[in-house]
């Protein structure tokens, strides 16, 4: 019957037309949701790279290369704290600072408020292996995921805080 047939066709169409609506709505609020956010979601991204490189490295330095694990430890944060500066530097927080005395100076409270989350760090592994008896590679990674959540925090208020008025876009309202 060519009236089904047509009745079908016009609810496919309909169907069609209500998910193309819901799909462009998703991309909308997602892409607004990733401008609003965009410095945290970089951060996370590099911040995940950056802690992989100190998990493995760590790895490689204490279980292959036969390092007490408190230097391997110390070995792999400094890799990656060079790694997450010139990451948060240029993609994270967009730093417009471009001289070299100015990116020192940057470079230098990075350091400072680096040295606070590495005695942690090394409290937190301490305690992990010592006092818990943890896994040395489990302790390494719940340390980084507590040193990572407050690094976040302290380089965005104390460090790259002159980009705080060009990052946090506010997404306009449609």
């Amino acid at each position: 019957d060519p009236r089904l047939m047509e009745t079908v066709v016009n609810k496919i169409r309909k169907g069609k037309a209500i998910f193309d609506q819901i799909l462009y709505s998703s991309f909308a609020n997602l892409k607004k949701l990733y401008r609003k956010y965009q410095n945290f979601f970089s951060y996370t991204f590099f911040g995940t790279l950056a802690s992989a490189i100190n998990v493995i490295l760590f790895h490689i330095l204490e279980k292959d290369l036969g390092f007490n694990y408190l230097l391997a430890n110390c070995l792999a944060y400094i890799v990656a704290i060079i790694f997450t500066f010139v990451t948060n530097k240029h993609w994270v927080f967009a730093s417009k600072n471009t001289t070299l005395k100015q990116t020192l100076q940057e470079f230098v409270s990075f350091c400072n408020v680096r040295l606070f989350s590495f005695i942690l760090d090394l409290g937190l592994m301490f305690t992990g292996v010592q006092l818990l008896a943890l896994y040395k590679d489990l302790a390494k990674i719940l340390d980084q995921l507590i040193c990572g959540i407050l690094n976040y925090f302290f380089s965005k208020w104390f460090i790259f805080k002159t980009t705080a008025k060009i990052l946090p876009k506010e997404v306009d309202e449609e």
